[in-house]
């Protein structure tokens, strides 16, 4: 039985053969000129949903990392203000141990108290130390009221019963998520740091860092009626206190850059990633734009060729 092909079948061929090789040339030129391999999903269909999901999972993951570098941000400026705490805590306490001199007259103790009375008006400021944002860092999560401010008693002996200075901030942890798993403090309450005062065995001692050091200056100008030893103890326990706070952000630091780190590592895998599934290889797209020109080039002359075919050429 003879086939039979009707002119319109094949010029339907013909045509159909070519405009096939030219959307083939266009989807390789496209991939060339993006630098792409899966330009849109059509070009491979398994391959683009891979891709998405660990777009998806490095999105994730870049937020993960925004929020690390924030709470970084936060906790080193926590710990900067910290050690300026400590600083002024360490000053008061020298000042204190050598006005605990028998030889000084009173008016030479009369001298450091004014010194330690400018000391304490420091650390008030640092208490109500503001972030970049305007927030009082140790007001927890009031962190628009100012914290810290005078109780107006104003006469000692001063302890929790006899405030000099009191807390205005509640005892709110501000957390961020740092993993997916895990949600990072970057801030210490105040009454953790400057008015719970702790001794070496982890014992609150009743007064705050402000109380100590009032205490002090009421004793170095014979106002007090605290002992010299109990005031003393108080500005001890005071830098004990802050210590710790200080190790607790450090062991924060150190637990977010080891976060840091292996997200950073992970940012690497998932470009990786999505380079193996989605980047041409530029080599082989090339050689294959070569061979389909020559495959259009030579389906365009058989077309031409064939379609001038017809009886009336052999009657």
């Amino acid at each position: 039985m003879s086939l039979r092909i009707s002119t319109a079948q094949l010029y339907s061929a013909g045509v159909g053969g070519i405009q096939q090789l030219q959307s083939s040339l266009y989807t390789l030129q496209n991939q060339i000129d993006t630098g792409r391999r899966i330009v849109t999903p059509k070009d491979d269909p398994v391959g683009a949903a891979q891709a998405l999901v660990v777009t998806q999972s490095k999105s994730v993951n870049e937020l993960y990392i925004k929020n690390q570098a924030s709470a970084d941000t936060k906790l080193s400026a926590l710990d900067s203000t910290l050690h300026g705490v400590n600083e002024e805590l360490q000053n008061i306490y020298e000042k204190s141990v050598a006005a605990g001199n028998g030889s000084y007259s009173a008016s030479e103790r009369a001298a450091v108290a004014t010194e330690l009375e400018q000391r304490l008006n420091s650390l008030v400021g640092l208490a109500n130390t503001q972030d970049g944002t305007g927030r009082y860092v140790f007001a927890g999560f009031d962190s628009t009221t100012r914290p810290f401010s005078l109780t107006g008693n104003a006469t000692g002996p001063f302890s929790s019963a006899n405030q000099y200075i009191q807390y205005n901030g509640d005892q709110g942890q501000q957390q961020l998520q740092v993993t997916a798993s895990f949600s990072l403090a970057t801030n210490i309450p105040g009454n953790d740091v400057f008015t719970d005062v702790r001794d070496s065995t982890g014992n609150l001692t009743g007064g705050s860092i402000f109380d100590s050091v009032k205490n002090m200056v009421d004793y170095l100008r014979g106002s007090g009626t605290v002992t010299y030893s109990a005031a003393l103890d108080g500005i001890n326990a005071s830098m004990e206190t802050v210590s710790r706070a200080r190790a607790t952000v450090g062991a924060r630091l150190s637990s977010l850059e080891s976060m840091t780190n292996t997200a950073s590592d992970r940012a690497l895998q998932y470009k990786t990633q999505l380079s193996n599934l989605e980047d041409l290889d530029y080599a082989k797209a090339l050689t294959d734009v070569s061979q389909k020109k020559i495959q259009l080039e030579a389906a365009q002359a058989t077309f031409a060729s064939t379609s001038k075919l017809s009886l009336f050429n052999y009657i």
